[in-house]
């Protein structure tokens, strides 16, 4: 099997172009692509941050690297939580808010121009299929017992 016809060489050589376009337009309008996603999976009324990473399948690590980053900027700021003092939560600054607008935007704006460039009815095949995939990815038992098994 050449690398062109697996399903993952197409997904990551897609995300690599896909995450550059991001990037250089994020850029653009003065926020660091890394942030843009982090930017809108921030509640109004906070996030902790241990809900951030999963939701975007972020590590730890990235995670902390990026708020880091995203509270020197003054966008968030970290709080402890009220009600458990050990949980810290995410919020959005003043100017936060703003990038969070333009984070929006941006995501929009990117998926109306792959929307007119595609067409409705195969952005709607791409994305039903890449829910089905994450269901089948989801369930290991959907898998032949060979791919379960660790080496």
């Amino acid at each position: 099997m050449q690398p062109q016809e697996t399903i993952d060489f197409h997904l990551r050589w897609g995300w690599q172009k896909l995450a550059r376009f991001y990037s250089s337009e994020a850029e653009r309008r003065g926020i660091p692509f890394s942030y843009v996603f982090v930017l809108l999976q921030i509640d109004r009324e906070g996030t902790p941050s241990t809900k951030l990473g999963p939701r975007m399948g972020m590590e730890s690590t990235s995670l902390s690297r990026t708020l880091k980053g995203m509270e020197s900027m003054g966008i968030i700021e970290r709080r402890p939580s009220d009600i458990d003092r050990r949980s810290v939560r995410v919020f959005l600054t003043p100017a936060g808010i703003d990038a969070r607008r333009q984070a929006r935007r941006l995501v929009i704006d990117v998926n109306n121009r792959l929307r007119d460039l595609l067409g409705t009815t195969r952005v709607e095949r791409l994305l039903n299929d890449m829910k089905k995939l994450n269901e089948v990815l989801d369930r290991p038992d959907l898998l032949p017992q060979t791919l379960q098994q660790n080496p």
